[in-house]
């Protein structure tokens, strides 16, 4: 086998290694007292573990680009690599929907947060691809498609145009579904209308008190929440994921119509909404929603939030979220695995140089 250096791109690696000694000087700020980045409680206490496991994925990572990761046991790296992943992504909860306030209103709550939600974001890739990575070369296989062929003499070209398999596109059309109450709800509100016994003035005077700015004002007098625009935009996300068309641009597209559509461009937002919106919607649904429902806890009382009436508004947001964010990380899974680039021989029935498809 090649040198595991000489099978991919060396600056994967490095790149992860620079991330994190800054991630690491960001959890011993937080280990030392430090408040900036708003760490909960939970992260402040693991703060000098979570320290721990991100300078050993950066030493991982810096190790498998190098000689010396060929003379160690090969589950070492991957195993300080997918961990320090896993700590990554969890980081990046909350990012989408600090995203899509900076996108309406032009700021977000704490800019410090959002700061790290993105860091993490950045870390959680460059560790997976040199996991991946990594992990291809030491098994033999093709650092670029992941399969076992001749090195010499191919030619990558992209996977056979194929939707998602039929459990698939079912599962992502309940997360499309899951979304119906929500987008109701904030429709309702939006027109001046009245829903869960809350009216549609009370929720834009709620917004003038936070700050909203002027599109998203004039969104909700014209009858249309921003989140509500989001939402159809992350079900049209899922439809793409699951479908042909989100492989090809479809003739609807021009003047793009016919080419294919880069994996990166859906693939970034659909594994950040996943990592994002999936674990909040779980989790918030076990620990936030089923509490009052079981007699184990009691009923939202913040502002608009209160009671039965309130436990219903959240309802829709945090299970609409549970249910897109699974259905979201499914979606992408198949994607990505259904849009691997394959190595042919060149000259061959799939080299595109032949008229192969």
């Amino acid at each position: 086998m090649e040198s595991v250096g000489r099978l991919r791109p060396r600056w994967a690696g490095y790149a992860a290694g620079a991330w994190s000694v800054v991630a690491v000087g960001v959890a011993l700020y937080w280990a030392g007292g430090g408040d900036a980045g708003s760490p909960s409680a939970g992260t402040r206490a693991a703060a000098w573990v979570i320290a721990a496991f991100l300078g050993v994925g950066g030493i991982m990572a810096v190790s498998s680009v190098r000689e010396v990761g060929r003379q160690m046991p090969r589950w070492w790296p991957l195993t300080g690599l997918w961990a320090a992943c896993v700590l990554a992504a969890a980081g990046t909860f909350g990012f989408v929907m600090n995203a899509l306030q900076l996108v309406f209103d032009g700021t977000v709550d704490d800019w410090p947060r959002f700061g790290v939600e993105v860091l993490c974001a950045v870390g959680a890739a460059l560790l997976a691809a040199t996991a991946l990575a990594y992990q291809r070369a030491t098994a033999g296989t093709c650092a670029r498609c992941g399969r076992a062929h001749a090195e010499a003499g191919t030619v990558r070209v992209p996977a056979p145009v194929s939707p998602a398999p039929r459990a698939v596109r079912w599962a992502a059309y309940a997360g499309a579904l899951g979304f119906a109450p929500y987008i109701a709800m904030k429709t309702t509100w939006a027109l001046g209308g009245s829903f869960a016994g809350i009216e549609g003035e009370r929720v834009v005077a709620e917004f003038e008190r936070n700050g909203a700015s002027g599109l998203v004002l004039t969104l909700e007098r014209y009858g249309l929440d921003f989140t509500t625009l989001a939402a159809l935009a992350g079900v049209f996300l899922l439809m793409g994921l699951t479908h042909e068309w989100g492989q090809v641009f479809p003739r609807w597209a021009p003047p793009l119509a016919g080419r294919r559509v880069p994996r990166w461009l859906p693939l970034a937002p659909a594994w950040l909404g996943a990592l994002t919106l999936g674990p909040y919607g779980v989790v918030g649904s076990v620990a936030y929603l089923l509490p009052p429902v079981l007699g184990l806890g009691g009923l939202p009382h913040d502002g608009l939030i209160s009671g039965w009436s309130g436990w219903t508004v959240a309802a829709c947001g945090i299970g609409a979220f549970a249910a897109y964010g699974v259905a979201l990380g499914a979606a992408a899974w198949s994607y990505q695995r259904r849009t691997l680039p394959v190595c042919v021989s060149p000259g061959s029935p799939g080299d595109g140089s032949r008229g192969g498809p």
